[in-house]
C-alpha cells in the first residue's frame, strides 16, 4: 500500500503548494526522513573482569575491570547505524480576520485596521526507537530498553520513553498579527523574535533558546525548528525619517512569565542518536568527575570502567568506586557506589514577576550607500550558573544516613539505586548536590548590514553582543561551587554576494562568508562551558565558514554546500544539503554532514571534534498539500 500510494504521489501534477478558501489558507507538507550515521565505530574486547579481594573473612573489596576501546572515527565507513526514521507533517494555517477595520466583515474593530491569526503544528513519529528498542546505547553500558510511557528509578531519576524522545505533538507557533495603523502594530501568541543578521554562532539571537534534542546540534534542521517558541507580545512603530536617518523603527516585547530552558538543551539519553557529545574529565576514562578527579567513575553493573569519556558511551545506571580498602599489587581496593546527581533548584514559575523583556532601535544612517543598523537591549533568563552545593547537609539529600565525603557530596550507606549484582559489592549510593542560579542577564547587542554597491556589489553582516554575565564551570581549586560568572563577547561579520561561475550553472551562484570571533575579557582561571562540559573556554576563539548555494537544472535542484572550521582547534565539517524538485508538489532531499579535522579533543567547545562518531547522511522525501 506505501508503495503503490508512493508512485501515486511522483506523477500527481494537480496539487498546490497552497489550498485558499476566501480569507483562510493553508499551506504545509508531509515529510520521511531517513538518516544513518557512519564512523560510530564497535567496541573492542580488551576487556578485564572485576576481581575481589577479601582481607578478612567478613569483608569484601574490589578492584576494577576495564572495558575500554573504540574503533570508528570520520573515515570508517564499515560501521553503519540508523539515526532517524521520521515521519512529520508541516501545517500552516493563515486567517484574515480582520479588514478595513471589520471582523469577519462584519463587526466594527474601531481600532484594529487589519489583522491576521497564523499557526504553525508540526507533529512527528520516529521509528528509531521502536525498531532499536536500546537505542545506540553500547551493550556494555547496562543497556536500558525503552518503554512505551514515563519510568522512574527508586523516585530519584526518570528514564525517558519512547514517547518522551520519539513522539512529537508540536504547535509550535502562534499568534495574531494585530495592525491598528500603518505605522503601529503587535504581535500576540506563541512566536520567534529574530534581530540577528547573522548565520551561524549569531551573537543577538538570544531570545528564543536553542532546542537541539530532536536533530542534534548539527544538521539539516531548519532554524526556525531549532529555536524554542516563546509566549510573547511585541510591538512595533515605525517612525518618520529625521536627521538624514530612513527606515526608524522601534520594536519592544515583553514575555510574561514563560521560561522554557536557559539556553541550548541538549540531548542527554545515551541511546538517542542526537546525543549531544559532551566531555567528562577532559577525556580521562578512569579519573571520574568527583572533587578534583579523586574518583573513578561511570562503572557498568558488572564492576568495570567502561568507556565513559563522553555522554553517548555513558551508563545511566553507572556506579563510581570509592578506594577504601587495602592497595594490593599497588592498585587500590574498594566499593561500588550507585551515583546520582540531585539539583535543589526549581526553574522560575510562570509568573509576572518572571517577565523578560527586550527591545530595538533601527536605522539607516546616511554613511555611504546606508548604513543599517539596530541597537539591542535584552533582560532575560539565560546562562544559568550550575554549581555544587558546598554548604548543604546530608539531609538535603531527603535520604536517612548521609555523610558527608566532599562538598556537597554525601554517602548513603545501604541504599540502592539499582539491584546489585551477584558477586560485586556495592556498599550503597553517592549523592551529589547542586544548585542552579536561574537569573534575568543584560544582554546589549548590536547588528545590521552595509551594501557596497559601488566597488565590490558585497552585502556586508555584522554582529555584536555583549554579555556581562554568563556562566561558565571551574576547578574547585578557583571557586568551591565549581561554577563562575564573567563577562562574555561575540564579534562577527559577514559578507553575501551573487557570483555567476559559468562552467557551474547557468544561474548566480550565492556565496556566504562568515567569521567569529569569541572573546572572554576576564576569563577564569581553567574555564570551561558548562553546556559543552570540558571544552576549553579560551579567551579568544574564532570559528569560519563558507557557504555555496547553487540552482541547477533550471532551478530544480538547489543545492548548499558549506564547510566550517573551527580556527583554533583545527577541526571542522563539510555539509551539503540538496533539494530537487520532482513534480509540482513531489521533493526529493539527500543531506550530509561530515566531521573532519583533529578527532577526540576536549579543548573544541564546539563539539566538532567529538561528532566524528556522527557523520550523517539523510534521504527525505517531501510531498507539499
Amino acid at each position: 500500500m506505501a508503495a503503490v500510494a508512493m508512485a501515486g504521489t511522483l506523477w500527481t501534477s494537480v496539487a498546490m503548494a497552497t489550498i485558499t478558501q476566501g480569507d483562510f489558507s493553508v499551506f504545509g507538507f508531509f515529510e520521511t526522513r531517513e538518516a544513518g550515521h557512519w564512523g560510530e565505530g564497535s567496541s573492542s574486547i580488551d576487556s578485564t573482569p572485576t576481581k575481589l579481594v577479601h582481607p578478612t573473612v567478613t569483608s569484601t573489596f574490589a578492584i576494577p575491570g576495564k572495558s575500554f576501546g573504540l574503533t570508528g572515527g570520520s573515515y570508517d565507513f564499515n560501521h553503519w547505524d540508523l539515526a532517524e526514521a521520521r515521519q512529520l507533517a508541516d501545517v500552516r494555517p493563515d486567517y484574515h480576520m480582520v479588514k478595513n477595520y471589520k471582523l469577519l466583515g462584519r463587526f466594527d474593530t474601531l481600532f484594529i485596521k487589519d489583522a491576521d491569526f497564523f499557526a504553525y503544528y508540526r507533529p512527528w513519529y520516529d521509528a528509531f526507537g521502536s525498531i532499536k528498542s536500546e537505542g545506540r546505547q553500547r551493550p556494555n553500558t547496562d543497556a536500558t530498553p525503552y518503554s512505551m510511557n514515563n519510568s522512574s528509578n527508586n523516585g530519584l531519576t526518570g528514564v525517558p520513553s519512547l514517547q518522551d524522545e520519539y513522539f512529537k505533538n508540536d504547535l509550535r507557533e502562534w499568534y495574531s498579527q494585530l495592525n491598528f495603523t500603518d505605522n503601529f502594530s503587535a504581535r500576540i501568541g506563541k512566536q520567534q523574535v529574530i534581530w540577528s543578521e547573522a548565520d551561524a554562532l549569531s551573537g543577538t539571537e538570544v531570545t528564543n533558546p536553542v532546542d537541539a534534542r530532536w536533530h542534534g546540534v548539527y544538521g539539516a534542521e531548519a532554524a526556525e525548528d531549532v529555536r524554542t517558541n516563546l509566549r510573547m507580545i511585541k510591538l512595533n512603530y515605525i517612525l518618520p525619517d529625521f536627521l538624514k536617518t530612513a527606515n526608524n523603527e522601534v520594536e519592544g516585547f515583553i514575555i510574561p512569565g514563560d521560561f522554557e530552558s536557559q539556553g541550548i538543551e541538549t540531548q542527554a539519553d545515551p541511546r538517542n542518536p542526537w546525543v549531544v557529545p559532551a566531555a567528562f574529565g577532559g577525556g580521562c576514562v578512569s579519573c571520574g568527575s568527583g572533587p578534583d578527579g579523586i574518583f573513578p567513575v561511570n562503572i557498568n553493573q558488572s564492576g568495570q570502567i567502561i568507556n565513559a569519556s563522553e555522554v553517548p558511551n555513558f551508563d545511566p545506571k553507572g556506579m563510581i568506586f570509592l578506594p577504601i580498602g587495602p592497595v594490593v599489587k599497588g592498585k587500590a581496593s574498594g566499593q561500588f557506589y550507585d551515583f546520582y546527581a540531585k539539583d535543589l533548584s526549581k526553574t522560575p514559575s510562570n509568573s509576572l514577576q518572571n517577565s523578560e523583556f527586550g527591545v530595538r532601535y533601527s536605522s539607516l544612517l546616511p554613511i555611504g550607500n546606508g548604513l543599517q543598523t539596530s541597537f539591542i537591549y535584552l533582560y532575560e533568563f539565560r546562562s544559568a550558573l550550575g554549581a555544587t552545593c558546598a554548604t548543604c547537609t546530608g539531609a538535603s539529600t531527603g535520604l536517612p544516613g548521609a555523610i558527608g565525603i566532599a562538598p556537597g557530596t554525601f554517602v548513603v550507606p545501604g541504599h540502592f539505586l539499582n539491584r546489585p549484582h551477584p558477586g560485586v559489592p556495592v556498599g550503597g549510593s553517592v549523592i551529589a548536590v547542586s544548585t542552579t542560579d536561574y537569573r534575568r542577564n543584560n544582554f546589549f547587542g548590536l547588528t545590521g548590514t552595509y551594501y557596497d554597491k559601488d566597488l565590490t556589489d558585497i552585502v556586508y553582516r555584522y554582529d555584536f553582543l555583549y554579555q556581562p554575565d554568563i556562566n561558565v564551570s571551574v576547578p574547585a581549586s578557583v571557586a568551591n561551587r565549581g561554577g563562575e560568572w564573567t563577562e562574555f563577547t561575540r564579534w562577527i561579520i559577514a559578507a553575501d554576494r551573487p557570483t555567476y561561475i559559468p562552467w557551474l550553472s547557468k544561474q548566480h551562484t550565492f556565496l556566504t562568508a562568515q567569521f567569529t570571533e569569541t572573546w572572554y575579557p576576564d576569563r577564569p582561571e581553567g574555564a570551561t562551558p558548562q553546556v559543552s562540559t570540558n571544552g576549553k573556554v579560551r579567551e579568544l576563539s574564532s570559528l569560519a565558514f563558507l557557504a555555496a548555494t547553487n540552482w541547477l537544472m533550471n532551478g530544480q535542484l538547489t543545492a548548499g554546500n558549506v564547510i566550517l572550521w573551527d580556527i583554533d582547534d583545527n577541526v571542522g565539517e563539510l555539509s551539503t544539503t540538496n533539494v530537487y524538485r520532482y513534480s509540482r508538489n513531489t521533493l526529493f532531499g539527500v543531506n550530509a554532514q561530515w566531521f573532519l579535522g583533529r578527532s577526540g579533543r576536549f579543548t573544541d567547545p564546539y563539539l566538532l571534534s567529538r561528532q566524528q562518531r556522527f557523520n550523517e547522511l539523510e534521504f527525505t522525501f517531501t510531498y507539499e498539500i
